[in-house]
């Protein structure tokens, strides 16, 4: 029998050295790569974070509207215990608010638990009550005493030159954006 060489066959390959070579070129290539992966993965997280309090104060205003009652948002000290000092940074509640104290009580159920944000991130608030932001029954915001409530919650990371935050007009319309902090503690 008459052997033909390899290219006259039209079978091509590679030897184990050539895809060794890609090999660690990939891997070149990849290490390259993963720092700058690592800031985008940061930005799509803290950019999460915020688009989850938006959510929560999206959640809050269309369950007030939808029950005729106040619902409200506070500042977490427990899976069922508002923060009175208003410390976002550890997660926050949203409830609905039967008696309109901005706290909730034992019998008010609770909609929405968010975890504390993660440790490098940061949540500071400019508001008229910063513990709690409430929803009447017509969806607009108002305090205990029932006058508006406005706010803005600023989402940042240490040393990131762009952060971003939630803004809630004196109708209660939330809305999301960016911002450059001035330095984020």
């Amino acid at each position: 029998m008459h052997k033909m060489p390899r290219k006259a066959l039209g079978v091509a390959g590679f030897t184990l050295l050539e895809a060794l070579v890609v090999m660690a070129l990939l891997g070149l290539m990849v290490s390259l790569a993963a720092p700058a992966l690592s800031g985008l993965r940061q930005r799509h997280q803290l950019q999460a974070e915020a688009e989850g309090f938006f959510n929560s104060l999206v959640l809050a205003r269309s369950e007030a509207l939808r029950r005729q009652g106040r619902v409200s948002l506070c500042a977490r000290a427990s899976d069922g215990e508002c923060d009175l000092q208003g410390r976002w940074q550890q997660g926050w509640l949203v409830f609905v608010d039967a008696n309109g104290n901005a706290r909730r009580d034992a019998q008010e159920p609770v909609l929405e638990v968010h975890p504390a944000l993660p440790e490098p991130m940061r949540l500071s608030v400019s508001s008229t009550s910063p513990s709690y932001f409430s929803y009447g029954p017509e969806g607009r915001s108002l305090s205990t005493t029932g006058a508006f409530m406005a706010g803005t919650w600023q989402f940042c990371r240490l040393s990131a030159a762009e952060g971003w935050q939630v803004v809630s007009n004196a109708l209660g319309k939330p809305r999301l954006q960016k911002y450059s902090p001035q330095g984020c503690e």
